[in-house]
């Protein structure tokens, strides 16, 4: 089946509605004038039936049988008979227009007219439509006789006929004029969108993100859709670029453990008899496998994240998460001292798993950067219904920060902005995936909070985490 394209179906509407317009207007007009002529037509057999009637009335000592058949005439006109009949139904007078015809005289009718009553009718008289007007002639307030008026109904039959002639065919070279006018017009307006339509597909058959689709025109919708779709392209572009980068790193980051898993495999082939190197090895693949599996489940909860996952949120309280995290710190803190004040009794709407992983991967990257001897603190402070300095967009209702504070050897300020993005890290430094804080940011966004970092080569780092929450005793 053919396509149908946008500039058909433009002409095909704009068509459609001059042809409704058109036959509209016409059939308005045609009626219109029809409603007029036959108007103007009764109007005309009235007067002359009026004219008639006074005529006899006026003479109230002479019987209506004795009027002469000649005195209707005068009150005739070409296409316009008289006829006047008495109360028993008998010609009495008439136009010579009729000749030696007669308007046709039918009981029931008469009936009506000696009644009292005037109407009108339609008869054919001699091959043609004549429109009847029926008038009582009064005599000191009896009916003495009628008078019947007929008129030509071809003149307006001929002039509604070429009024219709004239509107098929101004109708239809009115249609051609539009269909050939339309199909220029559209075509011409058309045309952007067509070289729009050109660029892009280009653009996908290149496979060229990079590419944009130039445009010199005026500020219109073709314009507006012109820069919407330029930025669409720049945004495929940079998820394109981010992607292609997740997967590098992806694959690097897992390119060691592996590699290492794989390497203590063989070493544990080889010497497996020795108990000592066997023990050695499968606790170097337990920690490589561990290492894996939370590289693993980093990486897919920041794909969730791209995907527009979110956390189910539920009341949890503040304490058992930090003391859980302080606990498993400990356990590996090398000779570092892990310091926990007492948590406030609050209770947050979040998820307890995700929160223990926002402040174990700080915790954890504190360990990394914290000699022997140094100090890691965990602290806690409530703010009711006011701000803080250090987070302006947070102006209102409770909130909960705490801080992870270190003795370590510091963020560069050239790395400190970019701490929070993916697969970052600080120039010379190799341990981590560079996913942890990332995913920590994402999860203290989704629970309507905020975290920061600060700074000072040599004397430490301090990470601050708002959250809001809700007062209650534990």
């Amino acid at each position: 089946m053919r396509r149908i394209t946008l500039g058909t179906r433009l002409t095909l509407w704009h068509i459609s509605l001059l042809i409704l317009v058109l036959t509209t207007f016409a059939v308005v007009s045609y009626r219109a004038l029809d409603s007029s002529l036959r108007a103007e037509l009764d109007r005309v057999l009235r007067e002359r039936a009026d004219h008639a009637a006074l005529a006899v009335e006026s003479v109230p000592n002479l019987s209506i049988a004795g009027i002469s058949p000649g005195l209707s005439g005068e009150f005739a006109s070409p296409g316009i008979y008289v006829q006047v009949l008495d109360e028993t139904g008998r010609i009495v007078a008439r136009s010579a227009s009729l000749g030696a015809d007669a308007l046709p005289v039918h009981d029931d009718r008469l009936a009506e007219v000696l009644a009292g009553r005037s109407f009108y009718d339609v008869e054919s008289i001699t091959g043609q439509s004549v429109r009847l007007y029926h008038r009582p002639i009064l005599r000191n307030g009896r009916v003495v006789g009628a008078v019947e008026v007929g008129g030509s109904l071809r003149n307006v039959e001929d002039t509604l006929a070429r009024l219709q002639a004239i509107f098929v065919i101004s109708i239809a070279v009115a249609l051609i004029i539009a269909a050939a006018g339309s199909t220029v017009l559209t075509r011409l307006g058309l045309r952007p969108l067509t070289r729009l339509a050109d660029h892009a597909t280009r653009i996908e058959r290149a496979r060229d993100l990079a590419a944009r689709i130039p445009y010199s025109g005026p500020s219109d919708e073709v314009g507006s859709l012109t820069i919407t779709f330029n930025e669409m392209l720049a945004r495929l572009e940079t998820a394109f670029a981010a992607q292609q980068h997740f997967l590098a790193e992806a694959a690097h980051e897992l390119r060691t453990p592996l590699a290492s898993l794989l390497g203590n495999a063989d070493l544990l082939a080889r010497y497996g008899d020795d108990a000592e190197r066997r023990a050695a090895t499968l606790t170097a693949i337990r920690a490589e496998g561990r290492r894996t599996a939370r590289l693993l489940s980093d990486l897919l909860l920041s794909v969730q994240a791209d995907a527009g996952w979110r956390l189910e949120l539920r009341p949890t309280p503040l304490a058992d998460i930090l003391c859980y995290v302080a606990d498993n710190a400990r356990l590996h803190a090398n000779g570092v001292t892990i310091a926990l004040a007492d948590p406030p009794p609050v209770t947050l709407l979040g998820d307890a798993d995700r929160l223990k992983q926002v402040f174990f991967n700080l915790v954890d990257n504190a360990l990394k950067h914290t000699p022997t001897g140094g100090v890691i603190s965990i602290q806690c402070s409530v703010f009711s219904g006011q701000s803080s300095a250090t987070c302006a967009q947070l102006i209102t209702d409770d909130w909960l920060l705490t801080t992870v504070t270190d003795t370590g050897e510091g963020i560069p300020p050239d790395a400190l902005p970019h701490i929070f993005d993916r697969f970052y890290r600080a120039p010379g430094q190799s341990r981590g995936s560079g996913l942890g804080l990332a995913i920590a940011c994402w999860i203290v966004e989704q629970h309507g909070g905020r975290i920061e970092a600060a700074s000072r080569v040599g004397k430490g780092s301090a990470f601050s985490v708002w959250l809001p929450f809700h007062t209650s005793p534990l």
